[in-house]
């Protein structure tokens, strides 16, 4: 009986010191790989959160890109067998021998433009003011020309070529001062609305002659013939030229765009930081394929060349809003400026697009 109870108390006397530290060790390596694992995926979550935000704010603003770029070049019809291009002051203005793109290589390689060609004036009011060895000034500048929007028609004949046009009432209505063109085809005049008035389903839009100041693109009419009896049926649409930069504006900085028409900048994204173009040019007779980079001067060799740009390729940098974690940048550089580690999550995207006009 004594011997079996002495058997009970070895039994339930518990583990010894050495056991102990054996199992708490073990017990640590796991709970260790546990929290490995957990911070691991914490890690790659986060990561993934953010680079899926960067993708679909980059999607959003590429394809709004891309569509003005397909329609870069738009002027109705061009070319014509009766081009009438001499009815404003500003010939210049807008001009469809120009081309439907022209680009800049950054913010200081903007020429000296009053306003009258490409509308640069309005642009540089909404230049950010950084510094200028900074991304966003190093960034390219792209002006898109063409017909904005969607075209209208004229709704009846014209009885004289002094008669104001009545058109079917557009998506987007027109205003005054606004670059008109009306085509049919066969002929093709370019003029400036100096007053619109509103009907039901149309607009009348009156185009008398006068000089107007260098805040108007086509600095008015020279007489106020259209240059042609134009039937109904004619399609007729407003030019303007959009563009596309690296802005701050209000304290906001992001890739934005804006029509020289208002000269209202819209915010696109917050997270684009960088924008670099690339244009593949048609050259010499046999209309061989050659890419240029995107400042102006390695593009054009005449003030025209711009009408051979076939396609740009477009490469944006998206910054994450959030900070990440150490280490995680992947991107060092961009159109040869260099970016700082800051953690955040950096994405490049690029897109090629046709300019479905030229």
């Amino acid at each position: 009986m004594r011997h079996a109870l002495l058997d009970t108390r070895r039994f339930a006397s518990g583990f010894s010191l050495v056991e102990l530290m054996i199992a708490m060790v073990l017990g640590l390596i796991v709970v260790g790989g546990a929290l490995a694992v957990f911070v691991g995926q914490r890690v790659t979550n986060n990561l993934s959160v953010q680079m899926v935000d960067v993708q679909s704010e980059g999607r959003i603003a590429m394809d709004a890109l891309a569509r003005d770029l397909r329609a870069a070049g738009d002027f109705g019809c061009w070319p014509v067998s009766n081009p009438i291009d001499k009815r404003l002051n500003n010939e210049q203005a807008l001009s469809a021998d120009d081309g439907g793109i022209v680009g800049f290589d950054s913010q200081s390689g903007l020429p000296a433009d009053s306003g009258s060609r490409y509308g640069l004036a309005k642009l540089k009011t909404s230049l950010p003011d950084a510094n200028p060895a900074s991304l966003a000034n190093q960034s390219s500048i792209l002006a898109v020309v063409g017909v904005s929007g969607t075209l209208t028609s004229l709704k009846d004949a014209m009885s004289s070529q002094a008669a104001a046009l009545v058109v079917n009432r557009p998506l987007e209505s027109f205003k005054a001062d606004d670059i008109a063109v009306i085509t049919d085809c066969i002929n093709w005049a370019k003029f400036q609305v100096t007053t619109v008035t509103d009907g039901s389903s149309s607009q009348t839009l009156a185009h008398s002659a006068g000089a107007q100041g260098d805040a108007s693109y086509g600095k008015g009419n020279k007489d106020g013939s259209i240059g042609e009896l134009f039937s109904a049926g004619a399609s007729v649409g407003r030019l303007d030229t959009t563009w596309w930069f690296m802005g701050k504006v209000g304290g906001k900085s992001g890739l934005y765009r804006m029509s020289a028409r208002d000269n209202t900048p819209v915010l696109v994204s917050d997270k684009v930081v960088g924008l670099a173009v690339r244009y593949d040019q048609a050259t010499g007779s046999t209309g061989a394929i050659t890419q240029r980079d995107q400042s102006a001067s390695s593009v054009t060799a005449s003030a025209t060349k711009w009408t051979s740009v076939r396609s740009a390729t477009v490469q944006m940098l998206l910054r994450s809003e959030k900070v990440g974690n150490a280490g995680q940048q992947t991107v060092s550089s961009f159109n040869g400026v260099s970016i700082d580690a800051d953690s955040h999550v950096y994405l490049p995207l690029q897109m090629t697009v046709a300019l479905r006009n030229q």
